[in-house]
């Protein structure tokens, strides 16, 4: 990875600055932060979007992409900033820009999994065992089946540990080697009696590698395929989990982290994939799902999290394409886990809010739904939106949509320093960027998205 910092003269191609100034001295208005063509606009909201990407946390953003649906329809989209740095120039962030949402990423993984238990495949309180071929237990609590469901819902007690990024060359069923003991290196499950299985809510990414070996198992296919088969071509939404088989590479958005020394490219350079070509074509099918990291890998633009806010919002169907029934959605965003104070670490990994988790859908809670915990995204919320966030790499992106309204405020933006860098919010759990890009979007033109309520 290199690091990208100021160059000086006249045609500059690398800037840790975005002003709207800069931007027209450097005769690259392409990317000046304005929407996409057709897009609805709003001008207030346009000036302080254009102040989240110049001011961004502790230097501006790189590149942040963001729209606002009501009644189920567009009302707002803004595309600022740069979605590549190179020395011949740059590229601007557009409606099509591919992103890696990081853990927003998990829905799709969902989705696909539940298209099997529609049909009958998976039983999300089977023992996960019977879909990979090997006993998956906690040596903890040998007598308690690890389900389906505690997978999904992070109360499978699986722990990230050593990490989650396994070669395609490596059986998943190898990182459970359960002879090291508890607390040392590579040790993937809890041991505190009171954390059993089902009884406590700790995120593993882990987990959604396992859901991703058993979607390969069950469907036979290869996970990427599998979800760009059965559900994003059917949607009609481009990107996908492997970027070697993505069908515009170009749209690619670059992630970069901001360091003390300057900007550095974190993920997804052009044209480079997470594991060599070769390697991919050796993989066997059902050995290894978190190759294709079902737990964050995802490309996918702001156009796609529309198309798929939109299927949220309209229970399992977009554009009279039938995906899930709407009965799997309600499950699905119905919580299984809320945070009591003692039942679970009440965040993601990376210290992000969670007050309740569904099958991967969370729900922000206001503080008259739930004092005790800020995870209400703006000033004066009420309640109402469903989804998921995602940090990853330099990235923070955000699915938020309520289907009783037909809002919805979505996001993805890069240049963040890093998780303990990074400014928090004033009063939640979220970044003080996110309040501001979730403030901005839940007011354009007056339309908040309680305003039906």
């Amino acid at each position: 990875m290199r690091v990208l910092s100021l160059m000086s003269g006249r045609k500059r191609a690398v800037s840790s600055c975005f002003s709207t100034a800069l931007l027209l001295l450097l005769g690259v208005a392409d990317l000046l932060p304005i929407s996409s063509q057709a897009a609805p606009s709003s001008p207030t909201t346009d000036l302080l979007m254009d102040a989240v990407l110049e001011k961004g946390d502790a230097r501006p953003l790189v590149g942040l992409a963001a729209v606002r649906l009501h009644d189920g329809k567009v009302i707002y989209s803004y595309y600022g900033g740069a979605r590549f740095l190179g020395g011949d120039g740059v590229l601007p962030v557009r409606h099509d820009t591919l992103f890696r949402v990081a853990s927003v990423s998990k829905l799709l993984t969902t989705i696909g999994l539940m298209q099997l238990v529609e049909q009958g495949k998976v039983n999300l309180d089977a023992d996960a065992s019977d879909y990979l071929g090997f006993r998956l237990r906690n040596p903890a609590f040998p007598d308690t089946p690890i389900t389906v469901r505690m997978l999904i819902t992070h109360t499978s007690i699986l722990r990230d540990d050593k990490g989650y990024l396994i070669p395609p060359d490596q059986t998943i069923a190898s990182v459970f080697d359960t002879s090291q003991p508890p607390g040392k290196t590579g040790y993937h499950y809890a041991s505190d009696p009171k954390q059993g299985p089902g009884a406590w809510f700790e995120y593993s990414n882990l987990g959604y590698a396992v859901l991703g070996t058993i979607i390969e198992r069950v469907s036979g296919e290869r996970f990427d395929r599998y979800i760009s088969t059965h559900v994003l071509d059917p949607l009609g939404i481009d990107g996908g989990f492997n970027v070697l088989e993505l069908k515009h590479p170009e749209r690619l958005a670059t992630i970069y982290r901001q360091f003390p020394e300057g900007l550095r490219a974190t993920m997804d350079l052009p044209h480079v994939g997470n594991w060599p070509k070769e390697a991919i074509d050796r993989y066997q099918v059902g050995t290894n799902g978190a190759v294709f990291s079902p737990q964050g890998g995802l490309r996918i633009s702001l156009d796609g999290l529309t198309k798929l806010a939109n299927f949220m919002i309209h229970r399992g169907t977009s554009n009279q394409v039938h995906i899930l029934s709407p009965e799997t959605i309600r499950v699905m965003e119905k919580p299984e886990w809320i945070f009591n104070g003692h039942n679970g670490t009440g965040t993601d990994d990376d210290h992000a809010p969670l007050v309740t988790y569904g099958l991967t859908i969370a729900t922000l809670l206001s503080a008259a739904q739930h004092p005790a915990i800020p995870d209400a995204p703006y000033p004066g919320y009420e309640g109402g939106l469903r989804g998921h966030m995602g940090i990853a790499y330099g990235l923070r992106s955000g699915f938020w949509y309520d289907p009783d309204t037909g809002d919805a405020l979505l996001f993805a933006a890069t240049g963040f320093p890093s998780d303990e860098g990074t400014l928090p919010g004033k009063y939640s759990g979220f970044s003080r960027v996110e309040e501001l890009i979730f403030s901005a979007l839940a007011d354009v033109d007056g339309k908040k998205p309680s305003s039906h309520r």
